[in-house]
């Protein structure tokens, strides 16, 4: 009797297919959570500008308003009311843009995507040890779900924001450490370089010296 080869069974013939939709999904979530946190990280930074931008009209409004009180002077009047103005466009568009309540959205909607992704990172090593693809599935099914809903919810993101995560991902490895970071940041019994290993022997050593 023949025995089937390995693509004659369905199970094993469908474990490549199925890897490869794993790592689309954890390449799109990587992706967007990336875009969002560089959304965040903009937000933030205008919130700071236009703050600063406040601080410095109200000084020089009132400054110019102090001098027009003690000089009568009919300049100092005319750029306080100038400044004001300015100071006050400023302010309300602060209040329109909503800057710090977008970042905070888009603060929870990339930790949001951080768990899922890492979930993804997870299904992936459980495929590679063996794991049954019924489960690993099911589980797929489970995390497309809360895909769904994070993606109905989330506020867009813009161009900029997702070059900014494609060169944070590419160049910048961002989502990843080297094997001697790791070693640096893991306990002497975990690390696997043997110089890292080596090293930290020595500092052992010149510690109890």
């Amino acid at each position: 009797m023949e025995l089937p080869s390995p693509s004659d069974v369905p199970g094993q013939a469908a474990q490549p297919t199925l890897e490869s939709q794993l790592r689309e999904m954890y390449g799109r979530a990587a992706y967007t959570h990336k875009a969002h946190e560089k959304m965040a990280d903009r937000c933030t930074v205008r919130y700071r500008v236009v703050k600063v931008t406040e601080i410095v009209l109200s000084a020089i409004a009132s400054g110019s308003f102090l001098l027009a009180l003690l000089g009568d002077s009919h300049a100092a009047t005319i750029v306080g009311a100038a400044v004001s103005t300015a100071l006050l466009g400023v302010t309300l568009y602060f209040k329109e843009a909503g800057t710090t309540r977008r970042a905070q959205v888009h603060t929870e909607v990339a930790a949001k995507l951080w768990a899922v992704r890492e979930a993804l990172l997870s299904l992936l090593v459980d495929m590679s040890d063996g794991v049954d693809p019924a489960h690993i599935r099911t589980r797929r099914d489970e995390l497309n779900v809360t895909l769904e809903g994070i993606y109905r919810s989330a506020p867009r993101t813009d161009t900029a924001a997702y070059r900014a995560a494609q060169k944070a991902l590419k160049q910048s490895e961002e989502l990843f450490f080297g094997e001697a970071e790791l070693d640096r940041m893991l306990p002497s019994k975990l690390r696997r370089a043997t110089g890292a290993k080596s090293a930290c022997a020595r500092t052992d050593r010149d510690k109890d010296a």
